[in-house]
């Protein structure tokens, strides 16, 4: 199927010319002689290229690309920038907008087509390297999400049944025990269900604090407590975790402050090697509040701190994890969202430490 290359120019002889010539060579062509025309057009055929003079009267051709790149359906199309305008400055603003190329009037057939197909074969590398990551991704959630929801399911199914079929042959010790395997085994799997729709929430809101992320929580032992229990529930096993916390107010609403913690705690839980407790402490600064969460295990490699991402598991193919991948992504995304911070740290002993700066409520 042909290429459709939308031409946006305001001087007739010109744009017809262009139009003939890149018809000829077996582009599909839509034209548009106004700023404004132009991006109903781009919104109305979606092109694989944009061709757009500078000068125009009512919207210039910076004023199209600026919204070109700001429209979520239309940004990655190639732009490249039609002038009769040659200083530096006037490259380099377009370039910062983000176009992808100059061409300088007068230019030749040749230089046209040379511009527009380079263009278009590196929209081809693009989209395939898309396609590529989308694919690796989409195989691995259809491999975790398998793990992640089978094996609570699987331990409910199995307990409920045995439960049901010889309910008359265990006492009631043995019957609570299994209840309370059933009981961990749901809140893993809500986890599991609950925390792909608290990341996509996130990805909604905006990069400034709005009602949805903020608010004012305490910082204390008694929510570190609240975690930990929730944490003990899951696992249907005790958490081995010590911690002393100055007590402070925080610019973090008591919900999103306990998913932080929770997800640190039982990140915490998941690499230790179990010879040492987990360690949490939390002091005040002057604007802002340090808490530390130090475990010892497996190390946290220097390069994997720059690759944290939603449904991003370090080695899962070496060692067994549990979770989505999200944990750590969603703590990263809530305290970028609200001016906190997040700095991990790992130690050739085996130990890792996080440092989480949240922003103090200041009265």
């Amino acid at each position: 199927m042909a290429a459709k290359i939308l031409l946006i120019e305001d001087e007739p002889w010109i744009r017809e010319n262009v139009d003939t010539l890149l018809t000829l060579k077996g582009y599909q062509v839509v034209t548009a002689p106004t700023g404004r025309e132009g991006l109903i057009q781009a919104m109305l055929n979606l092109p694989d290229l944009i061709l757009c003079d500078i000068r125009m009267p009512e919207m210039d051709g910076y004023q199209v690309l600026e919204a070109i790149r700001n429209n979520r359906s239309l940004a990655a199309i190639p732009f490249i920038f039609l002038t009769a305008k040659t200083e530096e400055t006037d490259v380099r603003k377009g370039m910062v907008l983000g176009a992808d190329d100059y061409l300088t009037k007068p230019f030749t057939l040749e230089s046209l087509l040379l511009a527009i197909e380079s263009r278009l074969r590196r929209e081809v590398s693009r989209q395939a390297d898309i396609h590529g990551r989308l694919d690796e991704l989409r195989s691995t959630l259809i491999s975790v999400s398998n793990h992640e929801y089978n094996t609570p399911l699987s331990s409910i199914f199995g307990l409920t049944a045995l439960l049901m079929d010889h309910y008359d042959e265990f006492n009631r010790e043995d019957s609570i025990e299994m209840l309370s395997m059933i009981k961990a085994s749901s809140l893993r799997l809500k986890r599991s269900l609950d925390n792909p729709k608290i990341w996509e929430e996130l990805q909604q809101v905006p990069s400034m604090p709005t009602s949805f992320i903020s608010g004012i929580s305490r910082i204390d032992n008694e929510i570190v407590n609240q975690s930990i229990s929730r944490i003990n529930d899951r696992q249907d096993q005790k958490v081995n975790c010590q911690f002393d916390l100055e007590s402070a107010q925080i610019s973090l609403s008591e919900t999103h402050l306990g998913i932080i913690l929770e997800e640190l705690i039982d990140n915490a839980c998941k690499f230790s090697d179990g010879s040492h407790p987990i360690q949490l402490s939390g002091h005040l600064g002057e604007i802002n509040y340090q808490l530390t969460i130090s475990n010892h295990g497996r190390l946290f490699k220097p390069e994997d701190i720059a690759r944290i991402a939603p449904y991003k598991q370090f080695d899962r193919k070496i060692y067994e994890q549990q979770g989505l991948g999200l944990g750590l992504a969603i703590v990263q995304k809530l305290l970028s969202l609200t001016r906190g911070s997040m700095v991990i740290e790992s130690q050739p002993t085996g130990e890792t430490s996080i440092l989480v700066i949240l922003q103090r409520e200041l009265s």
